[in-house]
């Protein structure tokens, strides 16, 4: 759709809104987002470009900080400009880094100083994000404040003394805007990888029964339509089973970070399958909690090319996906897409066949046919349907 198609409007009750001038399929390209500033997350610094957000094995790092990361020539020259003043800070508080936040604010500034103009705020600019300062607690201020105080020493070497930058450039606004603006960038298996702000996006308003759904491709934004979908589970529904049991399934997910090494997906596997064992009979695959603990299971094994035991925990996640994400939506297709290859991997071909199509039947209003997850999808299908052929 036309960006002239879609128009910010005044919500009642919640400031301003997006909504679109005129009637929308599903499946539609709604709006392609490019953001105003983004960055790598931590946790995934040096597996990914800087620039595109992929993935890969051979990544060539910046000569002068040493901590960013591209693809190639192309991508490290496209990046100099959001990468230029960074390096110098990145470089002086070496060997320490700073948090995703600080980073993503210390990029808006620069972006702010050099006054250019960004395709991003076409319906709403960085001026007119909303803090909401009114709402956040004591507690959440106080973190602020501290987070300005790590942005100044990060940047010092850029800019001596934030005092003299002007009245628009205040480091605590900028954070209190990017607390409640930002989004965080994932891949096309929805893992993490960014964390971005754009602004014209952040005029949606937040619905337990969307029409549209948010995707991304590298660090580009795609929202797109999908039809009206009802909710139909209740909280509590999402916490059944025993309490103590989800309680102590709820604390091990959360202590899960992203391993690094095979020793320590073992290690996340060994402790899954002993909760997951302990608990049959306990706990239901619906309640959120053994949900979660369920993938976590299913990542390790993919990660340690134990696929057969993927595809276990990966089937018995299909049924609570179904039910916390009915109709339309782009997780539910990932998961579809996951389970099939592994079913494809262990030579189940008509299972595999049946469960690609339906996350082909999803993705194409969710992403579009022309994302590059949706053309992987519809290779792997079709390799499929050709050795179903020849047997």
């Amino acid at each position: 759709m036309e960006p002239a198609a879609l128009e910010r409007f005044p919500s009642p009750g919640k400031g301003s809104g997006l909504r679109s001038r005129r009637r929308v399929r599903p499946g539609e390209l709604l709006y392609r987002a490019e953001p105003f500033a983004y960055v790598v997350t931590k946790e995934q610094l040096g597996r990914l470009c800087e620039r595109c957000l992929r993935r890969n094995e051979h990544l060539h790092r910046c000569s002068q900080c040493k901590v960013a990361k591209y693809c190639g020539k192309s991508c490290q020259k496209e990046a100099w400009l959001d990468h230029k003043q960074e390096c110098r800070c990145l470089k002086s508080i070496e060997p320490t880094f700073p948090p995703d936040s600080v980073r993503l604010a210390g990029r808006i500034v620069f972006k702010l100083l050099r006054q250019s103009t960004c395709l991003s705020e076409r319906l709403y600019s960085f001026s007119d994000l909303q803090s909401n300062i009114e709402q956040l607690s004591d507690e959440m201020k106080d973190g602020l404040r501290h987070l300005t105080q790590t942005l100044q020493l990060y940047l010092k070497t850029e800019i001596q003394d934030a005092s003299h930058l002007p009245p628009a450039i205040d480091f605590f606004q900028i954070f209190t805007k990017v607390t409640c603006n930002c989004f965080t960038i994932s891949n096309g298996e929805m893992q993490d990888v960014g964390v971005g702000l754009y602004p014209s996006m952040s005029l949606l308003n937040h619905s337990c029964d969307p029409n549209c759904v948010i995707v991304f491709e590298g660090y580009q934004l795609l929202l797109r339509s999908v039809r009206e979908i009802q909710i139909g589970e209740e909280d509590a529904e999402k916490l059944a089973g025993e309490e103590h049991a989800w309680k102590e399934v709820r604390d091990a997910v959360n202590k899960v970070r992203y391993p690094k090494s095979k020793e320590e997906w073992e290690q996340v596997l060994a402790r899954c399958q002993n909760l997951l064992s302990s608990n049959m009979g306990r706990l239901p695959d619906t309640n959120i909690y053994q949900l979660k603990m369920l993938d976590c299971a299913m990542d390790a094994c993919i990660n340690l090319e134990s696929w057969q035991e993927a595809l276990y925990y990966g089937s018995r996640t299909l049924g609570p996906y179904r039910l916390y994400y009915p109709g339309f939506h782009p997780l539910r297709a990932v998961q579809l897409m996951r389970v099939g290859k592994l079913q494809y991997s262990q030579d189940m071909f008509p299972q595999a066949l049946e469960t690609l199509k339906q996350a082909y039947n999803i993705m194409k209003v969710t992403h579009g046919t022309d994302h590059s997850l949706v053309q992987a999808l519809m290779e792997i299908k079709e390799e499929c349907e050709a050795i179903m052929r020849t047997q």
